[in-house]
């Protein structure tokens, strides 16, 4: 009983007994109890645990963008080529792409040939000498709702000719289409003052269908009974 008890506290205290000592070869001895077999792991590897310093990594490369010298030059040459052939949109073209290449100089030449072909693109300025010159332009830009360019012509044709009924008439209608009553009141009133029959063409006239409602106007276009031309 001792030795059998001594054997029970050798398994306890974690030391093979002696029955196992003489049967059981060491590789075949149970693992003492209440602890794990150490998992083996795989060596690491060091360079992929251990990252350089920002400074010292390599930076990638940046794509290539734009042209390269050869494609540049050719561009430029092509472009040249146009140009000297008054063929201006195609060259303005071809200019604006020799700039994306690397060669600098030859990119700064590009640009300002393309600034000399957008020039010769461009409409000539009208030459505008009389009243009417400026009148004509004003309808022009007034059609296409550039009312501003539209007003700053008619001031210069009134500049021309301060007594013309119909560049006080142009300017209403143009207050008018800028949302401007007031404006529009005042140089209609002038208008119809010069030309009574300009009250009735603004009665029927759209430009002004945005401002009727406005008192002052609508007291204006507002026909009394008995009323004539002559009588105003």
């Amino acid at each position: 009983m001792k030795k059998q008890a001594r054997t029970v506290r050798e398994r306890k205290a974690g030391r093979p007994s002696s029955a196992e000592r003489k049967g059981r070869s060491p590789a075949l001895r149970r693992q003492p109890s209440g602890r794990s077999k150490p998992i083996a792991l795989p060596p690491e590897n060091k360079a992929s645990v251990v990252s350089p310093p920002a400074s010292a990594r390599p930076t990638p490369a940046a794509p290539q963008r734009g042209l390269t010298a050869e494609q540049q030059q050719k561009a430029y040459d092509e472009a040249m080529r146009l140009f000297q052939a008054q063929k201006f949109e195609r060259a303005d073209e071809l200019f604006r792409k020799a700039t994306e290449g690397p060669n600098r100089t030859l990119a700064h030449h590009a640009q300002i040939h393309s600034q000399i072909c957008q020039k010769r693109l461009a409409p000539p300025e009208p030459k505008l000498k009389t009243a009417e010159d400026h009148y004509n332009y004003a309808v022009t830009m007034m059609n296409a709702r550039r009312l501003k360019e539209a007003a700053e012509h008619l001031e210069m044709a009134l500049h021309m000719a301060p007594q013309a009924d119909h560049l006080y008439y142009a300017l209403a209608a143009t207050e008018a289409l800028q949302g401007n009553p007031q404006g529009a009141y005042e140089r209609l009133k002038t208008a119809i003052h010069l030309q009574p029959r300009n009250r009735i063409l603004a009665r029927g006239d759209a430009d002004f269908a945005g401002i009727l409602e406005y008192p002052p106007l609508a007291s204006l276009l507002q026909i009394d009974r008995g009323w004539s031309p002559k009588a105003s």
